[in-house]
């Protein structure tokens, strides 16, 4: 590629699912069911940088700092794979940082990686993707050619960015933005926040046995629960007249049907975890993503008994306030 300084600077926003998570899944929606999931970004993101390189080198900064003659000899997958599509084999650099590990938390930052490095190496070749769906859709399939296996509910949310209810069929899916007042969804964020397990996890393992749980006879009328669970929350998130605390007991509940569709998705030391969490005052929670480590969700009984339990937790655990955020993958400057 001819060196003409091109640089753009893009952000993409990570997610907490709330219900219906493995629902997202084409093995489950693909035999006639559909599936739901509702779903927020938060201010959480996952930063990209594409430049052109003043010489005919590929460098990619991430963990580490990789520099080679040419795209193919990358290591790090999603970078590669977005590069070598939009034919950008040379000259080219690429730096990748995120507010958390890009790999792990559970709050779909891969897919936040994904969109933002699709949306920016489409902007350099004027090539750009508009249609939202679309993006998204691409995003799914390049990810799972760099070997990601899961859903598709963290691409949507990445790229369309708020509270939304998604629905999933095989002849498509939508996404809906939550009806749901700013008093209502600051009294609902309020009582939320995210614990980091000190568990950095590695989903794939735990998504394959999600695709087999969901093929066996026995377990898979779970995820039919976790559908219908998911429009529960939903409607208790949209009636404003309805105690907001019952979306943390459906958050119990949700969290108890996860572990029964995926014995995989906990273990001994989560588990450990959410009992301190409930006898220190909150009222549900789950773990994200595919489970195993990264971040837990929480659900205080009311802001003050929430900051308390932050406190108590520290220095033994981080603990973040949850803060929704609007957008989604966006462009934040370009020379061009």
């Amino acid at each position: 590629m001819l060196y003409n300084k091109k640089h753009i600077y893009l952000r993409a926003p990570m997610r907490i699912s709330f219900a219906g998570g493995g629902t997202d899944l084409e093995s489950y929606y693909s035999q006639g069911k559909k599936g739901h999931v509702v779903s927020a970004t938060i201010d959480l993101y996952s930063y990209v940088s594409i430049k052109d390189m003043f010489d005919s080198n590929v460098r990619v900064h991430h963990a580490e700092i990789e520099t080679e003659a040419i795209t193919s000899r990358i290591k790090h997958p999603y970078a590669r794979i977005v590069l070598e599509h939009f034919g950008m084999f040379k000259g080219a650099e690429v730096v990748l940082t995120s507010d958390v590990m890009t790999t792990g938390s559970g709050l779909g930052a891969s897919s936040a990686v994904m969109s933002a490095l699709i949306m920016g190496c489409s902007e350099i070749h004027n090539k750009k993707i508009n249609d939202k769906y679309e993006l998204a859709e691409f995003t799914y399939k390049l990810e799972h050619e760099a070997g990601t296996v899961g859903g598709k509910q963290d691409q949507y949310a990445a790229i369309f960015g708020g509270l939304n209810s998604i629905n999933f069929s095989p002849k498509e899916i939508k996404v809906n933005p939550v009806k749901i007042s700013d008093a209502r969804l600051k009294e609902f964020e309020d009582r939320l926040f995210l614990v980091f397990t000190n568990i950095a996890r590695e989903s794939k393992s735990i998504q394959l046995k999600l695709n087999d749980n969901i093929a066996n006879n026995e377990i898979k009328g779970q995820f039919d629960f976790v559908q219908q669970l998911s429009y529960e929350f939903l409607n208790v998130l949209e009636s404003p007249n309805t105690d907001i605390c019952e979306l943390g007991k459906l958050l119990h509940q949700g969290w108890e049907l996860k572990k029964s569709t995926n014995g995989i998705s906990s273990n001994p030391y989560i588990d450990q975890l959410y009992e301190t969490l409930l006898k220190k005052g909150i009222i549900g929670g789950k773990i994200l993503g595919a489970g195993g480590g990264g971040f837990f969700l929480a659900f205080a009984k009311d802001p003050d008994i929430k900051q308390k339990i932050k406190y108590d937790l520290f220095p033994n655990f981080i603990a973040l306030d949850v803060k929704f955020s609007s957008g989604g993958t966006e462009i934040l400057w370009k020379n061009f």
